[in-house]
């Protein structure tokens, strides 16, 4: 069987090799291998990224359970070519490393989710203090939108191969309609959970500082180093998006995974 290709975008800091380190354990167990990818703007920038690549790999070494780790250099803008490169490649994944909300701004400006939502492959962001690459719990939050459920493939894909529980979550509701549309939408993601016979639990967030800052308390409070929810968001400018970028730029350092349910379509684990 032909084995998956994770996609690590890699600009050569510390923080990027925390993300190989991060994705070669992943895919150990995912039997995947592990495509580099550094985007330059002209082939005078290329010659030196393929030799930095070089030394990252002989630093490497022998990757585990058969895990290739494959460098790519590629000229054009990570505005479109991370999307473009792990559609070339069939990515499962992409995991990039970023120094948290002041990093994300600084290597994409105020179009951060732009870049992360570009492609409809899953996107994990691992910080640099991250908290770890233990994926026995999985947190999901999912809200009233119908949008929100499609992380539930990825989630429990992911859960099956990594023998994880998975807590899905939602934000307490005071209207009525809005309470029944939660129940349901809780009701079939537990319901593929119990086709599937992965342990799970659910749980309702009273508002406290906000949902994004109340699912972060939440993923620590119970252990979970990764929190996975469908980005949806309808806005012109996806910068504004304050509830997804300070959930992915979380200040505990917890890695996140975003799936963009508008290009959600394919099944990757």
């Amino acid at each position: 069987m032909e084995r998956r290709s994770i996609l690590v975008p890699h600009d050569f800091t510390t923080v990027a090799d925390n993300a190989v380190s991060y994705a070669i354990n992943l895919a150990s167990r995912l039997s995947a291998n592990v495509d580099l990818l550094h985007v330059v703007k002209d082939s005078k920038e290329a010659a030196s990224a393929k030799s930095k690549f070089e030394k990252i790999i002989e630093k490497i070494g022998t990757s585990p359970d058969g895990v290739e780790v494959r460098p790519h250099v590629k000229i054009g803008t990570i505005y479109t070519d991370i999307a473009s490169k792990a559609s070339e490649l069939h990515s499962t994944l992409i995991i990039m490393g970023t120094h948290g909300a002041k990093g994300m701004q600084k290597l994409f400006g105020s179009f951060a989710i732009k870049v992360i939502t570009s492609t409809h492959v899953p996107f994990l962001v691992v910080q640099e203090q991250f908290t770890g690459i233990d994926m026995s719990k999985i947190v999901v939050p999912i809200d009233e939108t119908q949008e929100s459920l499609q992380i539930e493939q990825v989630a429990t894909g992911l859960a099956e191969i990594l023998k994880s529980e998975i807590h899905v979550i939602s934000e307490k509701k005071i209207d009525s309609n809005l309470k029944l549309k939660l129940a349901v939408h809780s009701g079939l993601f537990t319901k593929q959970l119990k086709a599937k016979n992965l342990p799970y639990q659910t749980k309702i967030l009273e508002r406290k500082k906000g949902f994004a800052a109340d699912i972060v308390a939440y993923t620590t409070s119970v252990n979970a180093n990764l929190i996975a929810f469908a980005y949806h968001s309808d806005s012109l400018f996806p910068q504004f998006d304050s509830f997804a970028q300070s959930l992915i730029t979380n200040k505990e350092g917890v890695p996140v995974l975003v799936l963009n349910s508008k290009e959600a379509g394919n099944y990757f684990f």
